[in-house]
C-alpha cells in the first residue's frame, strides 16, 4: 500500500496523481473519506475525536505568545497530557475504561487512542490550512474585481505603492502566499507504525523533510521497479525514530522501533 506522507488531502499532496496512492484518514468523519486508508479498530469514534480537537483548540487560545505554544509542540505525548487541559487526558482515560480490554490489550487501545490523536490533531491543522488558503484566494479575487470597477489596468497596478497597498489590504492574518504550511511531521512519524499495516511504504515529495532525513545520513536506495514507485523513486526502511529525527527510541511511545518504509520521489 502506497500512502501519502505528510499530508492527509490531495489537494496538499506534492505527491501528484500516483496510481494506487491513498491518503490516511484518522477517523474524524463517520464514513471513511473516498481513497483514504482508514485503519481498522481506532479506538476513537469520531464523536470523542471532536470532543478532543475543540478541547485541544481551547487549549490553544490560552496562550498568546506563540513560543509558549511552540514549546508544548516540542513535547513528548506524555509531557503533553501532563501539562495541557485536565479534559484531553480526562476523556481519553474514560473512553479507555469504556473499553473491555484489560492488561496488554488495554495497553495497547491506549497506544492507538495516542497514536490517532496525533493524526487527528495533522488531520485538523490541514483543514485549517486549506481554509485560510481558500480564504486568502477570496479576499484577493475580491480586490482584482474591485481593481476592475475602478478601472485599473495592468499598468497602474505595476506601480509600487499599489501593489504595496493590495497586499496590505489583501492580509488575511495569515496568508500563505503559495508557501506551504509545515506539518508536525515528526510526531506524525512516531504515531504511524501503531496505527500502519507492514507492507505501507510512505510517499514523500516534501523538499524540507527529505533533506532533513539526508541530514540524518538515511540513505535511500532505487526503488523496485516492481513497487509501482515512479521511475527515479529511491526507498529506505529503518526504525521510525530514526526517521522522527530522534537518537533513540522514545520509552513513552515504544513503536517507534517499529521498522517503516519511506520513499522519496521528485
Amino acid at each position: 500500500m502506497l500512502l501519502s506522507f505528510p499530508h492527509m488531502h490531495p489537494t496538499l499532496s506534492r505527491s501528484g496523481h500516483l496510481p494506487g496512492l491513498r491518503f490516511f484518514d484518522p477517523g474524524m468523519t463517520e464514513a471513511p473519506v473516498e481513497g483514504g486508508f482508514r485503519p481498522e479498530g481506532l479506538p476513537l469514534d469520531p464523536r470523542t475525536a471532536a470532543a478532543l480537537i475543540r478541547d485541544c483548540v481551547s487549549f490553544g487560545e490560552q496562550f498568546k505568545d506563540p513560543g509558549e505554544m511552540a514549546y508544548f509542540g516540542a513535547m513528548t505525548p506524555d509531557e503533553f497530557y501532563e501539562g495541557s487541559a485536565a479534559s484531553i487526558q480526562s476523556q481519553l482515560l474514560r473512553r479507555f475504561a469504556e473499553t473491555p480490554d484489560q492488561g496488554e490489550g488495554q495497553g495497547r487501545g491506549e497506544a492507538m487512542a495516542r497514536a490517532q490523536f496525533i493524526m487527528l490533531l495533522a488531520w485538523f491543522f490541514e483543514e485549517k490550512a486549506i481554509e485560510l488558503a481558500g480564504l486568502e484566494q477570496g479576499v484577493k479575487a475580491s480586490w482584482r474585481s474591485m481593481d476592475t470597477a475602478l478601472g485599473l489596468d495592468d499598468e497602474d497596478r505595476a506601480d509600487e505603492r499599489m501593489l504595496i497597498l493590495g497586499n496590505a489590504h489583501s492580509h488575511t492574518g495569515g496568508v500563505t502566499d503559495g508557501q506551504a504550511m509545515p506539518l508536525p511531521w515528526q510526531r506524525m512519524i512516531e504515531a504511524l507504525p501503531t496505527l500502519l499495516p507492514g507492507d505501507a511504504v510512505l510517499v514523500c515529495a516534501e523538499p524540507a523533510i527529505i533533506a532533513a532525513w539526508a541530514d540524518a545520513d538515511i540513505v535511500f536506495e532505487t526503488a523496485d521497479p516492481e513497487s509501482g514507485l515512479p521511475e527515479g523513486a529511491r526507498v529506505a526502511t529503518q526504525p521510525a525514530w530514526r526517521f522522527a529525527g530522534r537518537r533513540k527510541p522514545l520509552k513513552s511511545m515504544p513503536d517507534t522501533e517499529r521498522e517503516l518504509t519511506i520513499a522519496i520521489i521528485g
